[in-house]
Parts: structure tokens; C-alpha cells; sequence
């Protein structure tokens, strides 16, 4: 409390203090990004997936996310089927690229890949390539448009 006649200038640089400080806390919890847990269309994101790229591009009438992660190779099995494409055989053939496609997203062309394509009934449509030269652990590459 102030006492009658002095000044409340100490009390107001407190209160400044306070606020400021609460202000920084919500900036800072606000700022971070939530984790990724599933991609574009609501496929879960596989537990294992590591380093993980993402890029969206949202049109008007339309979207582009383009994803790039490390997944061990016992994963990819249930990544196919939550995509409901089977992968093909494995060759070097390059995949077009795609226009505003990250510098990140490609390939290796002299490793071996395997890639399939899916349209789920959500109206998403997938391509899965899949860097399968390191047998330890696999780069998968993902474009899910609408």
C-alpha cells in the first residue's frame, strides 16, 4: 500500500515488471510449434519417424504437403497400409518433380527407391518414394495433395 502522499512510482515500475515478464511467458509458450502427429489427410505420423521435413503449400482450391523423414525399415509396413498402396519394385527410376517442390525433398537418383501412389476416399491423394539404399534405416519421401 502507498502511504497518503507518496509517490507510486515503485509500485507501478512492479506492476510493469509483473506484466512484462507474463507477456514473455505466453509469447514464449505460444511460439513453439505443436509436434507433428499425423500428416496432411489425418495419416498418423509413424512412432519411429525421425528428422522429419515438412512443407505445405495451400492453394486456393487446393493443398500440397510435401514430407520428408527417416523411418526404420520395420515401420514402413504400416505406413503402406495406412496410405492403402503397395510399394513396387525397387529401381533408380527418378519421380517427376513436382513445381514449388523444397530443394530437401530430392531423391538420390543413383539409390535404389521403391514408391507407390494411393487416393484414399477423404479425397487425399498420396506418393510414397522410399530411399531404401541403407538397410538400418530408410528415407521416405511423401506428397499428400486434395
Amino acid at each position: 500500500m502507498i502511504a497518503r502522499g507518496a509517490r507510486a512510482q515503485p509500485a507501478v515500475r512492479r506492476l510493469r515488471a509483473c506484466v512484462a515478464t507474463a507477456a514473455a511467458t505466453i509469447l514464449a509458450a505460444c511460439s513453439q510449434p505443436a509436434p507433428l502427429t499425423e500428416f496432411a489427410g489425418g495419416i498418423a505420423i509413424p512412432a519411429g519417424a525421425v528428422d522429419l521435413r515438412e512443407q505445405v503449400d495451400d492453394g486456393f482450391r487446393s493443398m500440397t504437403a510435401y514430407y520428408r523423414f527417416e523411418l526404420p525399415p520395420q515401420q514402413l509396413p504400416a505406413l503402406t497400409e495406412a496410405l492403402r498402396c503397395s510399394l513396387g519394385e525397387a529401381g533408380t527410376a527418378q519421380r517427376l518433380a513436382h513445381t514449388g517442390e523444397p530443394p530437401w525433398f530430392a531423391a538420390d537418383p543413383s539409390h535404389l527407391r521403391r514408391g507407390c501412389q494411393s487416393r484414399l476416399a477423404s479425397g487425399w491423394f498420396y506418393q510414397l518414394e522410399v530411399d531404401i539404399s541403407r538397410p538400418e534405416r530408410y528415407t521416405v519421401y511423401l506428397i499428400a495433395f486434395s
